[in-house]
């Protein structure tokens, strides 16, 4: 399967499908947030488990975030974005909200980022391939 942005690798991960394909510069934010180990991963996901619920609202209330929500998610991602830096860490929290909205829960979307952890990753240069484990 194909994706292109962080909503379709979301949904993907939630689906629990085989073998996902990613092409051009969404490609080097997956390598950065798959390349961390456990520790700075607990640390990444704790943070984007908190800003989710916050982004989740500013998507479903058509996309414009109130004046409260979104320094409260640029705070909760202050962890995040030290583990992962800052392009990765907000794609992390958009694969996160992408899957969270299309099952319906935060936790949803938590479990995909965790998913994506168990996926194997071959990087062709041009295009990268995650394989379910």
């Amino acid at each position: 399967m194909l994706v292109t942005n962080e909503k379709e690798l979301g949904k993907a991960l939630n689906d629990n499908v085989d073998e996902i394909e990613i092409e051009a510069d969404f490609r080097k934010k997956v390598i950065k947030i798959k390349a961390k180990g456990k520790v700075a991963w607990v640390i990444a996901i704790g943070s984007i488990s908190l800003a989710v619920p916050l982004v989740m609202v500013t998507v479903m209330s058509a996309g414009t975030a109130t004046p409260i929500t979104a320094p409260v998610a640029v705070g909760a991602l202050t962890g995040a974005t030290g583990v992962l830096g800052v392009g990765a860490a907000f794609s992390a929290v958009s694969i996160a909200a992408g899957a969270a909205i299309a099952a319906g829960s935060v936790s949803a979307g938590v479990a995909a980022l965790n998913k994506l952890r168990k996926y194997k990753m071959t990087d062709y240069g041009d295009r990268l391939v995650l394989t379910r484990k």
